[in-house]
């Protein structure tokens, strides 16, 4: 195989693997971005789940959900109807004082009809509750975890970020682009001269 076929063939495969690792981060990016900047009240989510970076450690501990400073969060948005759902346990976000905190349930208000009007909550390594959280207050509950990425999360949402995840790879499938032009006019271009009749003939 000739050296022009095998960087052909290397540059395709690159261009398979950045379209298959940044296309999916890209557009996830883009629709949290976007959602962040239409409803700014709300934490952004991407087909019912938004990803949150942790940046306290209110919640680090051995308890089953728990999770440390720098984690990324997933947090599964719960209609009025699931929140009834809710139990002792539970590790959910909610807004307080203008601010989304996700902390885990320790007691369960209902009402006569046994609906949930209220949660108490704790973070797992404070010492004291937050109070009873009203229901509509609850965005969500977390449904997973995963350490340490929190903060490249919060990386991807800066202009820096977009510019790595958006503006590199346009720019890389440009540069890969023009190449396979250049090698293919080149290898016309040597196709032509080879089959040319010899003008000394």
């Amino acid at each position: 195989m000739s050296s022009e076929k095998k960087l052909s063939r290397g540059a395709t495969v690159a261009m398979i693997v950045l379209a298959v690792i940044l296309v999916p981060v890209l557009l996830i990016n883009l629709t949290l971005i976007v959602k962040g900047s239409i409803y700014p009240d709300s934490p952004p989510d991407v087909f019912g789940i938004a990803p949150l970076a942790v940046t306290s450690g209110s919640m680090e501990g051995d308890e089953k959900g728990s999770f440390d400073e720098g984690a990324l969060i997933f947090v599964k948005k719960l209609s009025a109807g699931e929140k009834n759902n809710l139990e002792t346990g539970d590790v959910i976000t909610f807004l307080t004082d203008g601010v989304y905190v996700t902390h885990r349930i320790v007691s369960v208000n209902k009402n006569s009809s046994g609906d949930s009007v209220s949660f108490v909550t704790k973070g797992d390594a404070n010492n004291v509750s937050d109070g009873a959280i009203p229901a509509q207050n609850v965005f969500g509950k977390c449904v997973g975890s995963i350490a340490g990425l929190g903060g490249f999360m919060l990386f991807l949402l800066t202009p820096a970020g977009i510019l790595l995840f958006v503006g590199l790879p346009i720019l890389i499938y440009v540069v890969v682009d023009v190449l396979l032009i250049a090698l293919h006019n080149r290898k016309v271009a040597k196709t032509q001269g080879e089959n040319s009749p010899d003008e000394n003939i």
